[in-house]
């Protein structure tokens, strides 16, 4: 499953667009060579077009353009432009121009409205959040590259591993990303009204039996100095999204104790809650915990949207991811 390019004129062009390593970042440059490659015949090149097109960056949002440049890569025999075509079409075989014009925008961006859960927060459930194919296709991509998790010390505010959270993750950066994982944050933006330029990259997050998180909650606290920065930054976590990706595990719900709520969803699913509320002040009713299964893995993607612009195109230093 691709998790990077292998063409070195695209990681050339990559650098141009993050920066670092000494190299200084010049994100139209890079979206000129990502084009001029593509048109060259770079399948990899294709690709990296679709994601600036889908997520809106150095150029105007576009979707018909982000399935024409896939269209692209898949014709010119790149798998990751294939895979991500046959996911968005729900289809299988090889011929890419029907599974193109197959795609209709306004279903595959818009998810169906919330259900809610509760009367004393806004706790909802999403019911097919994710289409069917999306699912082991996320799977796919996230298995071989999970690590320890994290958790946010609340006496520092600093990243550490702790026996409270004991679930593997893997975090998708901007160069990490597709489309795939792009249609999701979309839908997610017009459920919320908070745009995509808002949200943290998303996680993909497992549970082996015995493995959870306890008791925790989203939002950044806001009392203590130490996080006056993170704040300022980056700015409050205002929604979380947790989508389930499988079901063939004993028990694991997400537990909200004050609400009298434990939710497991189908494949697909997912759980949707607002960390604040209305007067912007953090909600301690959204209290919830991650629990263990107790057979099977569990495997489900974690979205955190923020009240401010996120830096998309490079990996983040800040907080631990701290849902589910």
């Amino acid at each position: 499953m691709f998790n990077g390019p292998s063409d070195a004129r695209v990681i050339e062009a990559d650098a141009l667009l993050q920066g670092g390593g000494g190299v200084r970042a010049d994100p139209s440059l890079a979206t000129a060579r990502y084009e001029e490659l593509a048109r060259a015949g770079s399948g990899e090149a294709a690709c990296r077009c679709a994601l600036l097109a889908a997520y809106g960056l150095q150029r105007p949002q576009n979707w018909e353009e982000a399935l024409d440049f896939l269209l692209r890569g898949a014709e010119l025999d790149e798998a990751f432009a294939q895979g991500q075509l046959r996911v968005l079409a729900g289809a299988t075989g090889e011929n890419w121009r029907a599974m193109r014009s197959s795609i209709e925008l306004g279903p595959l961006l818009t998810a169906r409205k919330l259900e809610r859960l509760s009367s004393l927060a806004v706790v909802g459930a999403c019911r097919q959040f994710a289409p069917p194919a999306f699912a082991p296709w996320l799977i796919a991509r996230a298995r071989g590259r999970m690590e320890a998790s994290y958790v946010t010390d609340l006496a520092t505010g600093r990243s550490i591993q702790d026996e409270t959270r004991t679930a593997l993750f893997s975090p998708f950066h901007f160069l990490e990303c597709d489309v795939v994982l792009a249609v999701l944050q979309q839908r997610a933006a017009r459920l919320t009204s908070v745009g995509v330029e808002a949200h943290e990259p998303p996680n993909l997050i497992s549970y082996d039996p015995g493995q959870k998180f306890d008791l925790h909650y989203d939002f950044i606290p806001t009392d203590g100095a130490q996080f006056e920065e993170e704040l300022r930054v980056r700015g409050q976590r205002l929604w979380t999204f947790v989508t389930y990706l499988n079901d063939d595990f004993e028990g694991a719900p997400t537990h909200f104790p004050k609400l009298d709520v434990s939710f497991r969803g189908e494949v697909g699913d997912a759980i949707v809650f607002c960390n604040v509320r209305r007067d912007g002040a953090p909600d301690p009713m959204t209290l919830h915990a991650g629990m263990p299964p107790t057979a099977g893995r569990k495997w489900v993607l974690s979205q955190w949207l923020r009240d401010r612009p996120q830096r998309l195109t490079r990996r983040n230093a800040g907080s631990a991811p701290s849902c589910e």
